[in-house]
C-alpha cells in the first residue's frame, strides 16, 4: 500500500514507508465537484448530506469492502486538499520532465 496509513481493508499490508521507502506515500482518492459559480448554500447542503451519508452503516461497509477509507471535510478543507495535491502532481511531473503535447 503506499498511502500514509494502512488500508482497513488489508491491516496486515504494510505501507511502502513501513517497507523502508520514503517519498512513496500517494494516497487514491474521490471527490465531489461543483461548477465554480455554484451558490454556496446548494455547496453546503450537498455536503452535509454526503456527511451524513458517509455515516450510515450500508455506505461505511460498502467502502470499507472496496478498500476505502473515508475522508469527510468540509467544502473549504476539500478546496485546499485539491490545491495540494495539484501542487504534488504538479512538481512529480516536471521533476519526470513531462511535457505536454
Amino acid at each position: 500500500m503506499n498511502g500514509a496509513k494502512r488500508s482497513a481493508a488489508l491491516p496486515k499490508v504494510p505501507t511502502t514507508l513501513e517497507g523502508g521507502v520514503t517519498g512513496a506515500e500517494y494516497a487514491f482518492w474521490l471527490g465531489l465537484f461543483l461548477p465554480a459559480k455554484t451558490r454556496r448554500d446548494i455547496v453546503d447542503k450537498l455536503n452535509h448530506e454526503t456527511l451524513k451519508a458517509l455515516q450510515e452503516p450500508k455506505v461505511r461497509h460498502k467502502l470499507a469492502s472496496l478498500g476505502f477509507d473515508s475522508m469527510a471535510m468540509t467544502p473549504t478543507e476539500f478546496a485546499a486538499h485539491v490545491e495540494r495535491e495539484i501542487a504534488i502532481n504538479a512538481a512529480l511531473v516536471r521533476a519526470a520532465g513531462i511535457k505536454p503535447h
